[in-house]
């Protein structure tokens, strides 16, 4: 099969990064936010006033790893506070960008040929959860890219037999591990590839010994800051742990069932190029890569779709050659061999609506998520200056976005909430009605501001 060009190559590629950029852009949501994403910008402000201050409220959050804090941290040195919401999910649009067109480049090298690495292209750009999470100030589209790129780098540097890619692939896997620690499941795909493709060959070759010490060696400042301010190097990681096992519980059938009804689709079309790969470097390549990053997410107790937003590229490679294997045989049914390719395009069209459906579906889900917060706090704080604010637990976090520089609390019923109420401390406080009800009305120093959804969500301000 003919070579692609070098020139033409990054030219397509860098063209459908564009174009997922501008249409990232355009779909960038503006009155959300999500609790995670506040914080990541609250810690991310912090960090200006001092590189090692991982804190918010005063308190150290390694269990939120650094990579895509860090990032926002040094656009926010060029910014005003108005923008960091816009810039943080920016900087998720430039990654969900980046990986579609590493997407291409890694159908290019797995199968030479350009409509199939478009249509891979496609298929990861419209999955649901890619173009969701492209517009979002969260972690997955970042994590996303460094995960892919660290396995294209592995793969094509065995294929060419080049140390450095080698290299390089454990040096991002790293950086994917500090972006999200869902991404320690790449030591597991990596260790997995290269048993299904050389048994146990590959752990006599010193590249790959050098490269776990190079991932190892990208990991150990986090793990020293770790150890400094956080009680332990791997604190961090068991700490992140407990969180996710804290939250509710979800079981891996039904987890399977939301994935399911959230990509659609696109999963039919992987669970048939899954049928159809053969046993060789690519089919081992793509199992590895799906089914140890899946289990990776199946062992925590609490799952999210938005979770495999990193398998999405994985998903697309599989989608793809699912689809190019149906219009391989109706093709062949149709006698008409020489217009397979265009026969793919037509099925890539047909199959985009639905898909596009359910990308627009939810992303709007998603638009929707935290925009009573900020209704109520842009109300707040154009109104209400404060130094000193108690919000319910479901806003703290984006209390900090609002009032940056104020000492925040949350609603609790313990005595030392309720003295600060009785003493006119708070000078705001935003309750949400399943809150306890607490001293506020009672202690005579507190009136009521403004209600929100027929009083859903009150703020109240002191009355001197």
């Amino acid at each position: 099969m003919r070579r692609i060009s070098g020139n033409r190559e990054f030219l397509v590629s860098a063209g459908i990064s564009l174009f997922t950029l501008i249409l990232a852009v355009i779909a960038l949501p503006s009155k959300t936010i999500t609790y995670d994403g506040a914080l990541y910008i609250d810690i991310a402000r912090n960090l200006l006033h001092g590189i090692t201050n991982y804190t918010y409220q005063g308190v150290y959050m390694m269990y939120r790893p650094p990579v895509y804090v860090y990032t926002l941290t040094v656009l926010f040195r060029f910014f005003s506070p108005e923008h960091h919401v816009t810039l943080a999910r920016l900087v998720s649009a430039v990654f969900y960008s980046l990986t579609a067109g590493l997407t291409y480049l890694f159908a290019l090298r797995m199968w030479n040929d350009e409509v199939k690495a478009i249509l891979a292209a496609a298929l990861y750009i419209f999955n649901p959860l890619a173009f969701a999470m492209g517009t979002r100030e969260l972690v997955h589209s970042e994590f996303t890219f460094f995960y892919t790129l660290s396995i294209y780098l592995l793969y094509t540097g065995r294929k060419n037999g080049s140390t450095w890619r080698l290299y390089l692939s454990f040096i991002v896997a790293g950086i994917a591990i500090l972006t999200r620690y869902t991404g320690l499941s790449i030591i597991g795909v990596t260790v997995a590839y290269l048993y299904l493709t050389e048994h146990w060959e590959w752990v006599k070759k010193r590249e790959y010994p050098i490269g776990f010490a190079l991932l190892a060696i990208t990991l150990l400042p986090w793990l020293y800051m770790g150890h400094i301010h956080y009680g332990g190097a791997f604190k961090p990681f068991s700490v992140a742990t407990q969180y996710v096992t804290n939250a509710p519980p979800v079981s891996a059938f039904d987890y399977i069932g939301m994935l399911i009804n959230t990509i659609g689709v696109i999963a039919l079309l992987a669970a048939i190029g899954f049928v159809l790969l053969k046993k060789d470097e690519e089919g081992w390549l793509l199992i590895s890569w799906l089914f140890v990053g899946l289990l990776g997410i199946m062992t925590v107790t609490h799952k999210e779709e938005r979770f495999i937003t990193f398998l999405s590229p994985a998903l697309a490679l599989l989608a793809a050659h699912g689809l190019w294997g149906i219009s391989n045989v109706l093709s062949e049914a149709t006698r008409a061999g020489e217009y397979k390719k265009h026969v793919a395009v037509l099925l890539l069209v047909l199959f985009l609506v639905p898909i596009w459906g359910d990308a627009s579906a939810l992303k709007d889900d998603w638009d929707k998520q935290g925009a009573i917060y900020v209704e109520v706090f842009e109300y707040a704080s154009k109104n209400y200056p404060a130094d000193w604010l108690l919000v319910s637990q479901k806003m703290y976090t984006m209390a900090g976005l609002y009032y940056p520089d104020a000492t925040i609390q949350v609603i609790m019923d313990v005595p030392q909430v309720r003295e600060r109420i009785s003493e006119g401390r708070y000078d705001v406080i935003v309750r949400v009605k399943s809150d306890p009800e607490l001293n506020i009305e009672s202690s005579g120093n507190y009136r009521i501001a403004k209600e929100f959804q027929n009083g859903n969500f009150i703020v109240y301000v002191r009355k001197f």
